[in-house]
This record gives structure tokens, C-alpha cells and sequence, in this order.
């Protein structure tokens, strides 16, 4: 956090005296004012066979400043996406739309005033949070499953100017993206929302959407903390490392293993995966290979991490229901009480989407499992990236009660 604050600073005396020395009068648009977990006690578990820990990657220095002017209203652009291709648009974007969640984020932390409509229905817990204007933007609908919910007319009828793919660059993605351009006849462009490309991606958004200095911010801040964590996880010796099973659907019993776009925040940190199973690919781009209770109890890992959704579905089992269950009982992580949901509002912090707030849930992660390595007063901290991505200011009350399963 401190990094990020000199790098905020750095970057506000630069534009003082870029205001100072320059004789352009041409205005620049206004965006939206960016407004310890217990220790856990060791015990021994079983270890599955360690897979070699994928190495830090050096710190990666701040982008440089926007290398385009501001555009008009009216003036074409062209730009070259994450997948490489090139996009051409007639005027300035009024309206933004993406294939799935994680896009929306993207959109709504960018410019949320931006936003052309949802790929899901805003839950009341969620209403919480985003400001009243926006609750009553339309569902337009995703492409994020193996049965699209898009409707076309709908989002032509709603002027929508681009269409954001986000995921891992595969050819798969790619090709979901031409086909959606096809399909509409509105431009699509890839994003890389992974933790490597995170950064990169707002210096494309800030291009995309005419704002290179909020882009420059936000990809600064993602590069010093995503740096920052991975120097955290490259400090937790391998006989420290814990196991842990990724806990999925209504009932708990889905999962993803290692390797998976939707474990990725759990790699990062350096935790053992013990889903011994192929991902799922029968469903879309939705994973959550199902699993049964008696592979759990054979896996028998240090904790459990139950994804939960801030969507208001009340029937999905939660932390507490695996702990008290007796059927679970055998297992270490129910036994030390190392079972823990996700924080979920306003969005997931972890997955589901795994979108850029997974950031923030990988310190609230670390700070959980490796409290030694990892140090963050996660309230402050999530202060801060809500201010700087939203313009919310949270309370401790809110976020307490974001966090209140979680820790």
C-alpha cells in the first residue's frame, strides 16, 4: 500500500508540472472521484505431491505516460487489442457492454457512467454498494456459458458501441470473440484478465475509452501490488505451504484444480491444490468439475475455501453448514475450523467472476493462510482499491460485515 501511495504521489506531481509547462488548453474529460486473521495453529496433514511453485516474476516498473492524445467525439480510432487484433471504431465510445462479469468490472471500475447494461441481474445485497442511478441499467444478457443468454437485438437496440471478451487469450476465446463481432455487428476487443495481463489491460482501456491518465493510475497500481504479493508468496518456505480444496456449487461439491483460470489467485499465493481431477469442459467456460465427499476425506486438506456469491442465493451451503455438517467431520480443515467463504460484495474477491477485485482477495488470502509472509490490514487495504477503482467510500461497518465468513 505504501508503494502504491509514492507511485499516486509520483504521478500527481508529473501532471502539476506537465499543467505548468504546457500551452494546450484542450480539455481533458472528468472522470468519477476516486473516492488479521488469527494465526493458524500447524498441525500435520497428508501432502499431495508437490508440483514445483511457479517462480516470482520480477517487478515490472510503471508504464510510461499515454502515448496518444485525447481524441474527440467524433474522430475514428483504431486500436490493437490483447489478442493482438485490430479494432477500428467510428467515434468515441458512449456506450460499453462485455461478454461476462468480469468485463463489466472492467467497465465499471474504467467508467462506470460508461456502461451500457449488465451481463446478470444486480442482487439487493449488491444495490448496497453501486450507486441507485445505475440499478436499473438492462440485463443484457453473457456469453460466458455453454448456453449464451445474450440477445442480439437487445443489445443493438440498447446502442451498445463495443463488446468486451475477457479471459485468457486461447484461440477458443479469440474465435468466441469474431463470432460475437459476426453475430452483432458490434467491435469486440479482447482483454487479458489474468494476473499477468491485469495491469496491461487498463493501459488498453484508458486508450479504449479516451482516459489514458485513470488507465495509467489503475495499471500502476495493479503492476506495484501484484509484484508486492508475489514477492509475499516467494517467501513461504515449500514446508509451509498448505493444502487446500476449492469448494464449488450449491452444494460444495464442484471444484477446479491447478492450472485453472478460476485457481489462479490460489496459485499465486502458493497454495497446494489437493482436486485431483480434470478440469471441466462439457459447460462453456464455466469449469466446476463435480466431486464427491469421499474424495474430500481422502484428500483431507488444511483448509476449505468455499466460494460463495453476493448474488442473495440463500440455498447454496455456506462455511458455517460445513462445519457443523458430520459428514464432513473427519476432514483436517473442518476439524481445525479452517473453513472460510469468499467475501463476496460487491463482487466476488477471489473468483467467479475472477475479475480485477481478485487482487484485494489475494492479500485477504495470504493475510488468512500465510499471516507470517503476509501483512496487509486488509480493511485499510480495501478502503483503498474501492476508493481508487469505485470512488466508494466504505465503512468499517460494511466491510466488517463483507468479511464477517471470511475470517
Amino acid at each position: 500500500m505504501k508503494r502504491t501511495l509514492a507511485i499516486l504521489l509520483a504521478a500527481l506531481m508529473l501532471l502539476t508540472l506537465l499543467a505548468a509547462c504546457g500551452n494546450s488548453t484542450q480539455p481533458v474529460p472528468t472522470q468519477p472521484a476516486a473516492t488479521a486473521a488469527p494465526t493458524p495453529a500447524k498441525t500435520e496433514a497428508p501432502q499431495p505431491a508437490q508440483t514445483e511453485a511457479p517462480a516470482p516474476t520480477e517487478a515490472l516498473a510503471p508504464t510510461e505516460g499515454p502515448a496518444f492524445q485525447i481524441r474527440g467525439d467524433d474522430e475514428p480510432f483504431t486500436i490493437t487489442d490483447m489478442g493482438g487484433r485490430e479494432v477500428s471504431f467510428d467515434h468515441a465510445i458512449t456506450k460499453a457492454y462485455a461478454a461476462n462479469p468480469m468485463g463489466i468490472v472492467l467497465i465499471e471500475t474504467m467508467n462506470f457512467d460508461l456502461l451500457g447494461g449488465y451481463s446478470g441481474k444486480l442482487s439487493d445485497q449488491q444495490k448496497k454498494f453501486i450507486p441507485e442511478k445505475y440499478w436499473d441499467l438492462p440485463n443484457l444478457g453473457a456469453w460466458s456459458t455453454a448456453t449464451p443468454t445474450a440477445n442480439i437485438e437487445e443489445l443493438v437496440n440498447a446502442g451498445i458501441d463495443v463488446i468486451l471478451v475477457t479471459q485468457l487469450m486461447t484461440e477458443k476465446v479469440k474465435q468466441m470473440a469474431e463470432n460475437i463481432q459476426s453475430q452483432t455487428g458490434i467491435p469486440t476487443v479482447l482483454i487479458n484478465t489474468s494476473y499477468d495481463g491485469l495491469a496491461d489491460s487498463y493501459i488498453l482501456l484508458g486508450e479504449l475509452f479516451n482516459d489514458p491518465e485513470r488507465g495509467k493510475m489503475l495499471s500502476d497500481y495493479l503492476r506495484a501490488e501484484v509484484a508486492e504479493i508475489r514477492e509475499n508468496a516467494a517467501k513461504v518456505p515449500e514446508s509451509e505451504k498448505v493444502t487446500f480444496l476449492y469448494s464449488e456449487g450449491a452444494d460444495g461439491l464442484e471444484t477446479d484444480p491447478e492450472g485453472s483460470f478460476h485457481t489462479e489467485t490460489f496459485s499465486l499465493i502458493g497454495m497446494l491444490n489437493v482436486a485431483d481431477v480434470a478440469e471441466n469442459t462439457t459447460n462453456g467456460f464455466v469449469g466446476q468439475s463435480q466431486i464427491s465427499l469421499e474424495q474430500i476425506i481422502n484428500w483431507n486438506p488444511q483448509y476449505i475455501i468455499r466460494n460463495f456469491s453476493g448474488t442473495g442465493t440463500s440455498d447454496n451451503v455456506k462455511a458455517s453448514d460445513i462445519l457443523a455438517d458430520p459428514d464432513w467431520a473427519g476432514i483436517q480443515a473442518v476439524q481445525d475450523g479452517y473453513v472460510y467463504q469468499t467475501p463476496a460484495l460487491p463482487y466476488n474477491w477471489i473468483d467467479r467472476p475472477p475479475s480485477v477485485i481478485k487482487v484485494l482477495g489475494a492479500k485477504w488470502l495470504g493475510n488468512l493462510v500465510y499471516p507470517a509472509y503476509f501483512d496487509y490490514d486488509i480493511v485499510a487495504e480495501a478502503k483503498e482499491f474501492f476508493r481508487l477503482f469505485y470512488g466508494w467510500e466504505l465503512t468499517d461497518e460494511q466491510l466488517n460485515n463483507i468479511l464477517a465468513a471470511s475470517r
